[in-house]
């Protein structure tokens, strides 16, 4: 997959039978077990090196341990409820390798905290790949390998066979009118709605997406609780309103849920026999998806409305955990998915050709962008003040609009270097 040159993915609604989703919950099951059992080996060698004196039983422990996790081979012949034929041995290569790039991850410093045991949720998820025959590799393609695509409503996967999918239309037809795509990892997954899905790593040498004409205007932009973004023009976005009245029936929903529980703990019933408990449940979680539906495509849309209609786009680096920990507004800055906005700016501005910026914050609030003096600590602005005067200039300044035109000189500064 490296070879190629573009790189991109997509998600498909799938249809499995009663038999095929026996299989998919068994090997996502497999996959969780066997990232656990690294992780459990791992503490436990981990454990036995702290020790200042070596015993020949802990050694001995220590090597049986490395040897059970070393490769697939050691696993399955270790536990040998594994030689089901149901399961996909491209699923336990794939839980390894997870577990190998959990660690990589936590070393390179991407993430804070070590790799943790994965608990059992109402999800499921396991990964598999296709294989295409040596010889004919430089012709891999979306139907000529072992899984992908057999006609324009199945898709076959290993251990599953055939299944029937539904997609975009607009997106399948741009794949399939493509030379040559190949597909890499394959995830099934299954949400706590019940719903399955599969998504497919795709890679070309023909771009995945259309043209956009070119651009010829900067901005920069200033994220903020009241809106989404202001930019250095005055534009405004307003936060999405939509999103509240989901919410309350969410909230309605949840005390709900909350009863049917607390009934199931006073007559003694497991949740998962729980009739009522689970059919709330499902309520709940199809409401959850609602909102995280509506808020993706609402970020989808400012995100590819800013990268049709500029050229470069600056915004400011964030971090969120710091913002979380610090500000008192943590629920209204996860709402409006800060992270996940300035995510799709970044890799929509790398896939359309565009200039995407991210520069330091720090006093773009508290400087005039006028003329460049910056408040004393004494006179510094709070978070209700939204419009202030520069005792230098004298120019009367909207808030949230002269940090974004602060923003955009820093990026161009930048880029000037």
């Amino acid at each position: 997959m490296s070879e190629y040159k573009y790189h991109s993915g997509i998600r498909l609604r799938i249809y499995p039978s009663y038999r095929q989703k026996k299989i998919i919950k068994k090997n996502a099951e497999t996959a969780r077990f066997i990232y656990n059992e690294m992780i459990a080996c791992s503490k436990e060698i981990a454990g036995f090196g702290k020790l200042a004196i070596y015993i020949q039983g802990i050694t001995e422990r220590i090597q049986v341990l490395r040897e059970r996790i070393k490769s697939v081979t050691s696993l399955k012949s270790h536990f040998l409820w594994m030689d089901d034929v149901d399961l996909d041995a491209n699923m336990i290569a794939n839980a390894k390798k997870n577990y190998a790039h959990a660690w990589k991850c936590y070393r390179c410093g991407e993430v804070k905290n070590p790799p943790a045991f994965h608990r059992r949720t109402y999800a499921l998820s396991y990964q598999t790949n296709p294989h295409y025959n040596r010889q004919r590799v430089l012709e891999a393609g979306l139907t000529n390998g072992s899984a992908g695509f057999r006609d324009t409503s199945h898709v076959f996967v290993p251990k599953l066979g055939l299944i029937r999918y539904k997609g975009s239309r607009k997106i399948l037809a741009r794949i399939f009118s493509m030379r040559s795509v190949r597909i890499g990892t394959m995830t099934v997954t299954r949400d706590a709605c019940g719903d399955y899905f599969l998504s497919m790593q795709l890679a070309s040498d023909e771009s995945f997406a259309a043209s956009i004409p070119k651009a010829v205007s900067v901005v920069g932009i200033d994220l903020n609780i009241k809106n989404l973004y202001v930019d250095s023009n005055g534009c405004r976005v307003d936060r999405p309103g939509f999103l509240q009245k989901v919410k309350k029936r969410l909230t309605h929903a949840q005390r709900i849920l909350s009863r049917r529980a607390r009934g199931c703990k006073q007559r003694r019933i497991p949740f998962c026999n729980g009739v009522r408990y689970q059919r709330q449940r499902r309520i709940v979680a199809k409401l959850k998806r609602q909102i995280k539906r509506q808020r993706e495509d609402f970020l989808h849309v400012q995100s590819m409305g800013l990268i049709k209609n500029h050229e470069i786009i600056v915004a400011e680096q964030l971090d969120i955990r710091k913002l979380v920990r610090l500000c008192r507004c943590a629920r209204e800055i996860y709402e409006m998915g800060w992270r996940t906005f300035l995510d799709l700016l970044e890799y929509k501005a790398k896939r359309h050709g565009r200039v995407f910026l991210k520069v330091n914050p720090a006093y773009t609030t508290q400087r005039c962008s006028a003329c460049g003096y910056t408040l004393p600590i004494g006179q510094r602005l709070h978070l209700f003040d939204r419009q202030w005067q520069c005792p230098s200039c004298h120019v009367i300044h909207d808030r949230d609009r002269n940090a974004a035109c602060n923003i955009l000189y820093r990026g161009l500064a930048v880029l000037a270097k």
